[in-house]
């Protein structure tokens, strides 16, 4: 079965191992795991407008059901503990946040993205001396960024460098940090990421920010 990945034969090889590692992994941190869920692949994001703003959290705050794939609040449901392994985030540049909150960005994998927001054609109607730079491929850096998680209270990234997320990359990780040490979202808890400019200057107009947590959880 040389078509399916490692992992995945590996499973199989060993039937009900890895679900017995990830109900105990959850037991060892004191979170009851309930036999009637099942174990799943857990993508969880949410996306946030940093319009003006220096700093932004995610899976927090003001709730939008059209930029988020949790169900009715940020808090987990019960006995619903998700262990994430790995932290993607996605940018959108150009879009108001008018338009960001009815779902309607650009999404580009990490914090730099050739989604130019000061592409502006030179036309009869708006001359050379006011377009903008006309270079429709080029890249827009954010600012420096510091990125933080926490979860029940409890700090496990702190001001970690934008730049762990390798913008530049053109694989399929670009925008992806994996962690060396998972984090548990048990359910009935919150947990909030936080993204901000290191120097206290505002992010660019019209910049949206996504992020996803790569996890694996019960169901």
């Amino acid at each position: 079965m040389s078509f399916l990945t490692p992992q995945v034969s590996s499973r199989l090889a060993n039937p009900g191992l890895f679900e017995d590692q990830i109900r105990n992994y959850f037991r060892a941190s004191n979170n009851v795991v309930q036999q009637s869920k099942t174990i799943a692949d857990r993508p969880i994001y949410d996306a946030k407008s940093c319009d003006g703003l220096t700093e932004v959290s995610l899976f927090t705050g003001s709730y939008n059901q059209v930029v988020t794939n949790l169900e009715g609040s940020y808090v987990q449901p019960s006995s619903e503990h998700v262990i994430i392994y790995g932290i993607q985030f996605h940018t959108d540049n150009g879009t108001t946040a008018a338009n960001f909150a009815g779902g309607q960005c650009v999404w580009q994998k990490g914090f730099t993205t050739g989604n130019n927001p000061i592409f502006t054609p030179t036309t009869a109607a708006q001359p050379a001396t006011t377009a903008g730079t006309a270079d429709q491929d080029s890249e827009i850096p954010a600012p420096a960024l510091n990125v933080s998680l926490q979860t029940n209270g409890v700090v496990y990234l702190r001001d970690v460098w934008g730049g762990d997320w390798d913008s530049d990359l053109i694989t399929q990780s670009r925008g992806t940090l994996y962690l060396n040490v998972p984090v548990i979202w048990a359910g009935q808890t919150s947990l909030e990421v936080t993204v901000a400019t290191q120097d206290g200057s505002a992010f660019p107009s019209n910049y949206n920010i996504r992020c996803e947590l790569m996890g694996i959880g019960l169901i």
